[in-house]
């Protein structure tokens, strides 16, 4: 099973992902509210599988790039981590979730804009990398500290984040394509 993903090659990945992010925030849009008690059911596996994705990605990425793989390490044991919380107690992550996937997403930011800022003279999409590491922190604040806690207003914000994930993982799977495989510090 290793081999087969170790063939999958990164910009691959990034373009499934940001499909599937994409399809997910135009669901959020369109119902809000059924939106929200699938989102909450299936998080904790879509970061399970994040996890793993970003580990079978950092391993078959070039070895000139160790520090962004050390960045996919880091993010991929965050994405297991909200990964368990969410699976753990499905009725408490149904009332907790966006406290839970707004930290999730103010954690990614963080860890994007510090790793965007580490690397930036090694890779020179560095400040697009950091321009959605801001983003990224801005709509977790944005569920975080939303004064409505409804989860049609929440699902809303999330699919709208989504929508724009999505858009920024194809756009940097069509542009690594052109390199030589080069790893994704967008996940």
């Amino acid at each position: 099973m290793l081999d087969f993903m170790k063939k999958w090659k990164a910009s691959w990945l990034l373009i499934a992902a940001g499909i599937l992010f994409f399809l997910t925030g135009l669901f959020c849009l369109i119902s809000p509210l059924v939106a929200y008690v699938y989102l909450v059911k299936f998080s904790g596996l879509a970061l399970l599988l994040n996890g793993i994705v970003l580990q079978v990605a950092s391993s078959t990425a070039h070895l000139s790039f160790a520090s962004e793989k050390r960045s996919m390490r880091i993010e991929s044991i965050l994405d297991f981590i909200f990964g368990i919380l969410l699976l753990f107690n499905p009725f408490m992550t149904f009332i907790l979730y966006p406290v839970l996937i707004g930290y999730w997403i103010l954690f990614m930011g963080i860890l994007k804009v510090i790793v965007s800022l580490l690397v930036r003279n090694k890779i020179r999409g560095w400040l697009f990398v950091f321009a959605l590491g801001i983003l990224s922190i801005l709509f977790a604040f944005g569920i975080i500290f939303s004064p409505s806690t409804r989860a049609k207003d929440v699902a809303v914000i999330i699919g709208v984040f989504f929508i724009l994930l999505g858009a920024v993982l194809f756009y940097d799977s069509v542009k690594l394509k052109r390199m030589h495989e080069t790893i994704d510090l967008l996940f």
